[in-house]
């Protein structure tokens, strides 16, 4: 037997990736047999170590996490058993099978585990940095997918991915229209935009913040001289959202007079209603809730005269006059960047996180980035809801037109990953595949939700390779 301590955590996770075992001799340690229909997606980040597995244990099947360790006491050293984010897991691999503990989570349901050392095909590699690089390697190839679309050619996948993007944004639509007579479609397009604009580690207490501050009691705030506007709104989401109730110092004067102002007005009100859900804190600081907080104001400043639904109708009828694609593409971001500019007095440009100091250059409050999320996540999808509900084809053909030449968003981990699975550049003779428009992106997206997310499916099962067949 291998000495433990010299076999790194990430040489099991390289096993287990690869299937690397003989599959038909595996039970847990209480003798059920193990199917693995679906090893789950290796996961970099925190949390489980593979993620969305299908597995088939005694008569039950399982979809879930799995967690990998050398030895069973690898669960309770690293404190899983604490940590609800592991109660997804299903199954505990190990190398070493300890038999002290049962394997418990925080919501103190048992799993199964699963011990490797007598049905591995190599011995565990114990160097750490060969069995990352090893692993690294393993999730870039691409799936049965890639191969096939190689094979087939950039212009078949390029229509899959097509189909794909068109359904996704058909779906947020009819998602929106089942919405549409519950409330005012002004309150509803309000409560998208915060939402979008929110960053996922707060987007649903900016949707919720929406809610308990609705644009129609804000929009007479806005009658007001910008400062007191200002003090007005961002009092009321700051004290919503529990901003003030951290102690904060705050090395620049003139936010720190500011904040204090906003805090004093918060005390003032007869009712300080709060968000149900405190903010994560897992978010970059250039996208903290006080900036996109400010940033939500200077959109509502713009809008305010005209009101939010008709400022954004009159942008669509001034888009409607560009045949050439190029130029509406480009009326189209300057239109948005119009609409979500940070003035030029505003301190917070150079400002990260409370109580820090500033930063030594400005940056918009509401970045390009981010501006094409909130087309993707709200805008598109609630005018094409809109169009739809009151009949307006020539505002529905403008949007799709929209839909297919904007800029793709910034890549992120799903993209990433679709990217390497769907395409394979290395193989001899293989054109790159260039996915730099927002529908393509959004197609990945979708691509990634139905099938490789498809718990039913896994990557053995896959139907995609045989779409890209034709």
């Amino acid at each position: 037997m291998l000495n433990k301590l010299s076999i790194p955590e990430m040489a099991i996770q390289q096993i287990w990736a690869e299937q690397d075992f003989a599959k038909e001799k595996l039970r847990t340690v209480c003798g059920k047999a193990v199917k693995i229909e679906f090893a789950g997606w290796h996961n970099s980040g925190s949390g489980p170590d593979f993620k969305e597995a299908r597995l088939q244990i005694g008569e039950h099947t399982l979809f879930g996490a799995v967690e990998i360790h050398v030895d069973s006491s690898g669960w309770y050293a690293h404190q899983h058993e604490k940590n609800p984010v592991y109660n997804s897991v299903v199954l505990h691999v190990v190398l070493y099978n300890s038999g002290k503990r049962l394997i418990q989570r925080e919501d103190n349901c048992e799993i199964p585990e699963l011990e490797l050392a007598s049905v591995i095909n190599k011995t565990p590699s114990t160097s750490e940095t060969e069995a990352r690089a090893d692993l690294k390697f393993f999730g870039e190839l691409p799936g049965r997918c890639g191969v096939t679309a190689v094979e087939h050619g950039a212009k078949t996948l390029k229509k899959i991915i097509g189909h794909a993007a068109e359904q996704r944004i058909q779906e947020k639509m009819q998602l929106l229209l089942k919405r549409w007579n519950e409330q005012n479609s002004e309150e509803l397009l309000f409560q998208l935009l915060f939402k979008s604009l929110g960053y996922s580690p707060f987007a649903q207490v900016f949707e919720e913040l929406a809610k308990q501050y609705q644009f129609s009691e804000l929009r007479p705030l806005f009658r007001q001289s910008q400062r007191t506007t200002r003090t007005l709104v961002l009092s009321r989401w700051f004290g919503a959202c529990g901003l003030f109730s951290t102690e904060h110092t705050i090395a620049d004067p003139s936010v720190r007079h500011e904040f204090l102002q906003w805090k004093t007005a918060w005390q003032e009100l007869p009712e300080q209603p709060q968000v149900s859900q405190k903010f994560s804190q897992a978010y970059r600081p250039q996208n903290t809730p006080e900036r996109r907080l400010l940033g939500m104001f200077h959109h509502l400043y713009c809008v305010a005269n005209e009101g939010l639904l008709k400022r954004w109708l009159l942008v669509f009828r001034k888009l409607s006059q560009f045949a050439d694609e190029k130029e509406l593409r480009r009326q189209a971001l300057s239109e948005t960047e119009k609409l979500f500019s940070t003035p030029d007095w505003e301190v917070w440009q150079k400002h990260l996180v409370l109580g820090k100091s500033k930063q030594t250059y400005s940056s918009q409050l509401v970045g390009k980035d981010r501006q094409i999320i909130l087309w993707a996540n709200a805008v598109l999808p609630f005018f094409l809801a809109y169009a739809r509900y009151e009949n307006e084809p020539e505002l529905e053909k403008l949007l799709y037109r929209l839909f297919m030449i904007l800029p793709a968003e910034a890549s992120n981990s799903k993209t990433r990953f679709m990217e390497k699975r769907l395409w394979f550049s290395e193989l001899p003779k293989s054109p790159k595949l260039k996915l730099n428009t927002f529908g393509n992106r959004q197609g990945l997206i979708q691509i990634q939700h139905d099938f490789c997310r498809n718990f039913h499916q896994g990557c053995v099962r896959c139907e995609l390779p045989g779409l890209l067949a034709g």
